[in-house]
Parts: C-alpha cells; sequence; structure tokens
C-alpha cells in the first residue's frame, strides 16, 4: 500500500480524503457515530416520523460516517497483514 493518503467516493460527486495512518481516526469516527445516533433518536422524538426531512438527513451523515469507519477498519486490516 504505497500511499499514506487514500480517497473514496461518498457521492457521485464528492471525494473525500482519508489518511490511513491516523491512529485516533477509529475513536474518532465511533465519537461522531454515537452522536450522530443520539442526535437522531431526539429528531425522530421530537418529529414523531421516521421519514422526516430532519430525521432522514441526520440517517444519511449516521450512514455515511458508519461506510467511513467501516472503510477504515478494512484498510487498518490490510495494513497489518
Amino acid at each position: 500500500m504505497g500511499s499514506a493518503k487514500r480517497t473514496h467516493q461518498t457521492s457521485v460527486r464528492q471525494v473525500t480524503p482519508i489518511d490511513s495512518h491516523s491512529p485516533n481516526r477509529v475513536a474518532i469516527l465511533k465519537e461522531e457515530i454515537d452522536r450522530l445516533r443520539k442526535e437522531m433518536t431526539e429528531a425522530v422524538l421530537q418529529e414523531h416520523s421516521f421519514i422526516s426531512d430532519p430525521v432522514m438527513a441526520l440517517s444519511r451523515k449516521l450512514d455515511q460516517k458508519i461506510n467511513e469507519y467501516m472503510k477504515e477498519v478494512l484498510l487498518s486490516r490490510e495494513e497489518v497483514r
């Protein structure tokens, strides 16, 4: 794996760099995921809906962070090999 910087595509138009050598990246992503889960739970309770725009927006952000987390975990496992 030659480069320290990797990129992945989060949408058709947006490319986000991932620094796979950052030891805190997984921990930071876990914290962001937990925060977004709490925010989404609060939004569901406030909106009384699972499909309201604010809930759906938080759900998309949460999905993106979970995908980033899973990719980071896979990259770190590949580097160990």
